[in-house]
């Protein structure tokens, strides 16, 4: 089974793109394979006052990959830094994020931990995409590459 989480800072637009993929997963070909559900970026390690406190636990463990919104990139170089991230995290193209399908997820999300255990350090970039936010594809950078090629 792949459990994938849909990461954000806040929580509005993650949480709405995970409960919209999680419709498209239940009449997918991957509802029995794949877990999706929306978890704060900070939650992933316990940073917070609630942390602190013992009310919430770490998350890492519950997930195999997390995919987090564009915004994100910055922190998930200073969690990767400080040593934080024990999962692979990818930040998605602004151009796919609350765009992208379930089909698409499920691809960038297997890519991603393809590339995570050939030994690509966090926060997970494919190599001809350095920064998301300068990504210009509408589609999984699998079908992207699968299009250059031909």
């Amino acid at each position: 089974m792949l459990r994938i989480a849909i990461c954000c800072g806040g929580g509005f637009s993650s949480s709405t793109m995970a409960a919209h993929l999680n419709r498209q997963l239940e009449e997918s070909e991957y509802k029995d394979d794949v877990f999706l559900e929306f978890i704060p970026f900070s939650a992933l390690w316990g940073e917070s006052a609630a942390f602190q406190s013992g009310n919430i636990k770490e998350r890492q463990d519950e997930v195999d990959v997390a995919l987090c919104c564009p915004h994100l990139e910055f922190p998930a170089k200073t969690a990767a830094k400080e040593g934080r991230l024990r999962i692979p995290v990818f930040i998605l193209p602004m151009r796919l994020y609350g765009q992208i399908g379930i089909e698409g997820v499920v691809e960038e999300a297997q890519d991603v931990l393809e590339l995570w255990n050939n030994g690509t350090p966090n926060p997970v970039v494919f190599p001809d995409e350095p920064r998301s936010m300068t990504a210009t594809r509408n589609v999984s950078h699998r079908r992207w590459a699968a299009s250059k090629a031909k």
